[in-house]
């Protein structure tokens, strides 16, 4: 498969770039709406979240791929550059700085694997002009004012608040508990959940925890002393294992309940049937194995195993590499939508006026393969919404082949 990739080692360790497959171009270069339609992709490749940034990558390359074999990018063939930032917001910006600095700036950036990342690259694609299309989820991203190139692929924490507000109505629930780790998306988190909860008239206690911790049994015994009826936990990749077996630890089997984050972790693998009985993990409806899969989505899946980042379904899920494809699956559509033009205004333009309601086989993208699209931007809101009903809360369960989610589910 010939894909034009380059990949560059994070900050001040980069080394030059190698560009396959774009008429022998060289760094210095002034990138032009005649060269190659440039997407510069960031995030952990190494470190403690590099599985579910490979699971990123994969949908990414997919999208590429299908872009070239259609023209590219308004008839721009389509190169993808690849940056392990291991998670580093410095990393990320000195990065991304090369890249402008040596005459290569990018078209599209997907901004990082962790809302810190994406916060540090922001003020440098809006001074720029770049247009940034990811899938991190912290509350700041969303200000269009601020960042009005900047557009999301997954919902905002706070759209996955209602359904657990109506789960805490319908259990005659009277006081919440929230253990979040203490970085922006965390933050982020706490704040939508708080506000929701209080909203309904339930009091709402929380407690933050370092996200290099490895016990997190004292902020848990703190919350454990308030009497809560449940625990809403929060993390990304490991300190999820660990917030957990410190909850299994104390032998507390409140009902707990996964943000989105955290919902991503394979339970399954680590705890057993006991120990996850109170748990419940929130899902997306188009991610959930229901017996039959969307013709689009099955053959979205089979892409993805093709990559060589493919092996990560079985432990990540498809929706990883469903949100990063959309990045350049909804460039592509709007610069066909647009007559061809590339440039970040016509592009944020076409987002405002001529997004599709109903997706499904009619959109490149599959988050709405199982209901109407959740891309309506505009001028308020740069980030999707998707209604109440397609959130899941369900035991937790593995990922099968195709990465599509299965309820109890163990190897």
């Amino acid at each position: 498969m010939n894909r034009p990739v380059s990949k560059v080692l994070a900050g001040a360790l980069a080394l030059p770039l190698v560009l396959a497959g774009c008429g022998g171009q060289q760094l210095g270069e002034e990138s032009s709406s005649d060269g190659p339609f440039r997407v510069f992709f960031t995030a952990d490749m190494t470190g403690a979240t590099s599985t579910l940034n490979r699971a990123l990558l994969s949908g990414i390359k997919v999208a590429v791929d299908d872009a070239n074999a259609a023209g590219g990018i308004g008839g721009r063939e389509v190169v993808l550059v690849e940056n392990n930032d291991q998670n580093d917001p410095t990393s990320a910006v000195s990065a991304l700085q090369e890249q402008i600095n040596s005459g290569n700036k990018p078209d599209l950036v997907y901004p990082g694997g962790s809302s810190a990342v994406s916060l540090s690259l922001l003020p440098i694609t809006t001074r720029e002009e770049i247009l940034t299309i990811g899938a991190t989820v912290a509350s700041q991203l969303n200000d269009p004012e601020k960042f009005p190139y900047h557009f999301g692929t997954a919902e905002l924490t706070d759209a996955y608040v209602p359904p657990f507000v109506q789960i805490a109505e319908e259990r005659d629930f009277t006081k919440v508990a929230m253990i979040f780790s203490n970085n922006p998306t965390g933050q982020a988190a706490e704040a939508a959940y708080r506000e929701e909860v209080e909203g309904a008239g339930l009091e709402f206690v929380s407690v933050g925890y370092q996200p290099d911790a490895l016990d997190m049994t004292p902020q848990l015994e703190q919350l454990r002393s308030q009497n809560p009826d449940a625990l809403i936990f929060e993390g990304y990749g490991t300190p999820v294992q660990y917030l957990m077996r410190s909850r299994s630890g104390m032998r507390w089997d409140i009902p707990s309940f996964s943000t989105q984050t955290s919902s991503t972790y394979p339970f399954v693998n680590d705890f057993s049937e006991e120990e996850l009985e109170a748990v419940r993990v929130i899902q997306s409806n188009w991610t959930v194995n229901e017996g039959e899969t969307p013709a689009e989505m099955a053959s979205f899946i089979d892409k993805v195993k093709e990559m060589p980042e493919g092996d990560t379904l079985h432990q990540t899920g498809v929706r990883l590499p469903a949100v990063s494809a959309a990045a350049v699956q909804l460039t592509a559509w709007a610069v066909e939508q647009n007559g061809g033009a590339t440039d970040t205004e016509s592009i944020v333009d076409t987002f405002y006026n001529d997004l599709p309601e109903e997706g499904g086989d009619a959109t490149p993208w599959v988050t709405d393969s199982k209901g109407p699209n959740p891309y309506h931007y505009s001028e308020e809101t740069h980030f999707p919404f998707s209604p109440p009903e397609i959130f899941l809360y369900i035991e937790p369960g593995m990922y099968d082949d195709g990465g599509m989610y299965v309820p109890g589910k163990r190897s």
